[in-house]
């Protein structure tokens, strides 16, 4: 098989396009949901969480933290009930009652063209009242965080439940030191330098117009940015905890300064590590999906 014919075989997914669409669906929910809760949950216990925004990520303080936790809940929610009853059908359109008009002389009746109705997809009120807790709990930790930037000290409080807490930090305790080789220099460079490399193959192949020039960098690089962040997160918690014979004087520092602050973003690095490796997953499979049905 040449390779334009290896690489078209992508094609193939729009043959049942629907099909595969509510699979890629279903299976980003499920990533998702785990990854919302963790966050949620990690924003109560640490008192902290970074919102990312347009502009990048902010950090969320006090009840910024508890506000934007609550937008993640109510974001769960909507994509458990989205996993359990799918696609809501639309409404059937009311029936037409037609009546036969006899003629009479006299009488001309104007003709009246049918009625085109178009169906309109039902509302859920749980999902309707899930998007619009997660809209304004997201706009009220945005207002909170600006009254913050002001002076006004209403939103820094409550704090962390338990900002010195270890155990959302699960594995790290355990595997940390099998992750801190992925932050030595080298195996960093040969990261980039195999993204660099894919990202010229793909470009060379889409001058070619190779069909799917783009999947095996779409594949990879969420992959790359998985091992970059797994060696972050565990970087983070030995250095701050003086394992491994790391000697980090500030991070030890912060740690015992703004623990619910540090413990929260090293969070981040390890459920970004998550996601990314969930993306990959869902891309590739995607990917060797469409080389099954292509029988060429």
């Amino acid at each position: 098989m040449s390779l334009r014919g290896a690489w078209s075989r992508v094609q193939a997914l729009r043959q049942e396009s629907v099909r595969s669409d509510e699979l890629l669906m279903r299976a980003a929910l499920i990533g998702c949901v785990p990854i919302l809760l963790a966050y949620g949950c990690a924003g109560l216990v640490y008192g902290n969480l970074p919102l990312f925004t347009p502009i990048g990520f902010i950090d969320m303080p006090g009840a910024c933290a508890w506000l934007t936790a609550a937008m993640a809940f109510a974001l769960a929610i909507f994509a458990v009930d989205w996993l359990v009853r799918g696609e809501l059908e639309p409404v059937p359109p009311p029936v037409t009652v037609v009546k036969k008009q006899v003629w009479r002389p006299g009488i001309f009746p104007l003709p009246a063209p049918p009625p085109h109705v178009f169906p309109q997809p039902r509302s859920s009120p749980l999902r309707i009242g899930c998007l619009s807790v997660a809209a304004v709990a997201c706009m009220s930790a945005l207002a909170g965080r600006a009254t913050l930037a002001l002076g006004w000290q209403a939103f820094a409080r409550p704090g962390g439940l338990a900002p010195q807490a270890e155990w959302p930090l699960y594995p790290l305790q355990w595997i940390w030191q099998w992750l801190l080789p992925l932050v030595r220099d080298r195996f960093v460079l040969g990261l980039i330098g195999v993204g660099a490399a894919l990202f010229v193959a793909a470009q060379l192949m889409a001058w070619r117009k190779v069909r799917g020039a783009w999947f095996p960098l779409l594949v990879v690089l969420p992959m790359l940015l998985t091992l970059n962040f797994l060696g972050s997160a565990a970087f983070d918690f030995a250095a701050a905890r003086g394992l491994g014979g790391l000697n980090e004087p500030e991070l030890v520092s912060a740690l015992a300064q703004q623990p619910g602050r540090y413990n929260i973003f090293t969070f981040l690095s390890l459920w970004g590590a998550i996601g990314f490796g969930t993306v990959g997953l869902i891309v590739g499979f995607w990917f060797g999906r469409s080389r099954t049905m292509d029988k060429d």
